[in-house]
């Protein structure tokens, strides 16, 4: 029998309005056929993860396995209903679906969370790195996209200031995410990945799919964090161009973060 944990509600904030990915404007939004700028597929992760935070505190950014799928956009000032359940399961610790739902009960996103006995093994993509060339930047196309060859590896040193923006958007109150020795909020994690596709593209317009995450060891404010990426597939789909980036973070030499990560890089006209 699958068990309710939580239902909360929160209003959807768009923040990302001067970024790069114009999906966040109202005008390019519209072109694609959207009814204004879309809400960060990142934003609406870190929202279905507050319950889960609430329930289980630091323990559930130690270990586990995060899988989100984004299904409709959200709009800002859209009243989110953030609903999770405990789902049973026999080879978890503990089994999760976090789901989301605007004013219209519809389902814009899923989030399922489990702690397995024991975790894959980390992938043999997480060493590969490539090396650095100091090109620059160029615009994504479909021929650009070299499928597991990667891209060279840099640091990401997150200050506890930019933590805090992350927290303050999210309106989280949580002790966890504040201090200069403070937890990185999922919100900042995954916003990281998508900083990690801008690296290797320049990309105008992209809409967020969804992130398979697996995390290991937890990441704090202050750490130097080495990030490896890979694009794994490309494929097209009623139009639209999709890529996956395999992402491995590390720290003092071990992975503590692994995401498969799933973009339309090219939105069907």
């Amino acid at each position: 029998m699958n068990s309710p944990v939580s239902t909360f509600q929160i209003l959807a904030l768009n923040d990302a309005e001067a970024s790069e990915n114009r999906i966040h404007s109202d005008e390019v939004a519209e072109k694609y056929g959207f009814t204004s700028a879309l809400v960060s597929g990142a934003n609406v992760f870190a929202y279905m993860c507050h319950p889960l935070l609430r329930t289980y505190g630091e323990d559930w950014l130690y270990r586990g396995i995060m899988d989100v799928v984004f299904l409709k956009p959200a709009y800002q000032d859209n009243l989110l209903t953030i609903h999770t359940e405990q789902l049973a399961s026999e080879t978890s610790e503990r089994n999760h679906l976090t789901s989301a739902y605007n004013e219209q009960n519809v389902l814009l996103a899923k989030l399922e969370s489990w702690l397995p006995e024991h975790l894959p093994p980390v992938s043999e993509l997480a060493a590969m790195t490539g090396e650095d060339h100091k090109e620059k930047r160029v615009e994504i196309a479909w021929d650009l996209i070299e499928i597991n060859k990667p891209a060279p590896a840099y640091t990401w040193q997150p200050t506890e200031a930019d933590n805090l923006e992350h927290v303050k958007s999210q309106r989280d109150q949580s002790p966890l995410f504040s201090g200069e020795h403070a937890l990185i909020h999922p919100y900042y994690l995954i916003d990281a990945c998508n900083k990690a596709l801008k690296r290797l593209f320049i990309v105008r317009a992209w809409l967020h799919t969804g992130s398979r995450m697996t995390l290991r060891k937890p990441i704090r404010v202050g750490q130097l964090v080495d990030v490896h990426a890979i694009p794994i597939q490309k494929w097209e789909r009623k139009g639209h161009q999709f890529i996956k980036l395999y992402i491995a973070m590390w720290i003092d030499q071990a992975v503590a973060l692994e995401v498969e990560h799933t973009a339309i890089f090219r939105i069907a006209d």
